[in-house]
């Protein structure tokens, strides 16, 4: 059956229907078996989160630095990435060293000179975690065959993460309504609503890793001082709780009491 997204006149997207297991008395269940089973609820699973729930932290995930200024660490917390995986740091991250900033000229200009603002971009990059999975917990392998021939193999795949940097500052985050007229005569409106999610569905992302935050690259023999370090570039899940506070943040109330009154 041909998903619903891929019709004339709606364009291809990368969303693809779904597999589960039939099961029936004497079926032979093999490892394809088992890993289809595992893959229909994860897969469903992330595209949920990719498309409805969104991306970006949850909670947590703060970025701080050594005390030599050198290493930054992460906070425990949970973040969704691009492609809908969940991201679970348990307990702080070991120290991850801040490369130092790359010797660069500013680059020049049109009228021969340098342009400084160019040349201080390159001073940062931002620093992002990533879903990562690894194998472990090694068990001998009971019947091998012509493609597995080792007599131990993983039995576990460990959901982890890595924390990297990244060139370049990432960008800020766009707070701007990208639906126009959204409001008309405080009434919503619909029509615009309707063609704004008609379009096609997001693509699956090429980088699925979070942006955590900005840092400023230090020059060698010097260390970050915490203002270096920017968190408000990251993108942010907005859960019921939340939306639940923006909602009593823009509603009317008389009653509430002010700053300084």
């Amino acid at each position: 059956m041909q998903n619903g997204m891929n019709t004339p006149g709606t364009g291809a997207t990368d969303i693809q229907t779904f597999v589960r297991n039939r099961y029936f008395y004497g079926k032979l269940m093999d490892v394809f078996h088992f890993e289809t089973e595992q893959n229909y609820f994860n897969e469903k699973r992330w595209l949920l989160n990719r498309l409805v729930t969104g991306y970006g932290v949850i909670c947590g995930l703060n970025v701080g630095l050594t005390d030599d200024g050198k290493n930054i660490w992460v906070d425990p917390g949970v973040a969704i990435d691009k492609a809908g995986r969940e991201i679970v740091l348990p307990c702080r991250s070991k120290p991850v060293a801040i490369p130092e900033a790359p010797p660069r000229e500013p680059a020049p200009t049109p009228e021969g000179g340098h342009d400084h603002a160019m040349c201080d971009e390159e001073g940062w990059a931002h620093i992002v975690i990533c879903f990562h999975e690894c194998d472990s917990d090694p068990e001998p392998v009971r019947a091998g065959d012509c493609e597995a021939p080792n007599p131990c193999l993983p039995g576990s795949i460990r959901e982890r993460y890595k924390i990297a940097f990244l060139p370049w500052k990432a960008p800020k985050i766009h707070n701007m309504c990208g639906i126009e007229d959204l409001f008309s005569g405080g009434r919503l409106n619909y029509e615009a609503l309707a063609n704004h999610i008609t379009g096609n569905c997001a693509a699956f992302p090429t980088d699925p890793c979070i942006p955590l935050a900005n840092i400023k690259l230090p020059h060698p023999g010097e260390k970050v001082p915490p203002d270096d370090i920017d968190i408000t570039i990251r993108p942010i899940v907005y859960t019921n709780d939340l939306l639940f506070e923006l909602i009593l943040a823009a509603a009317p109330q008389p009653n509430r009491p002010r700053p300084g009154k």
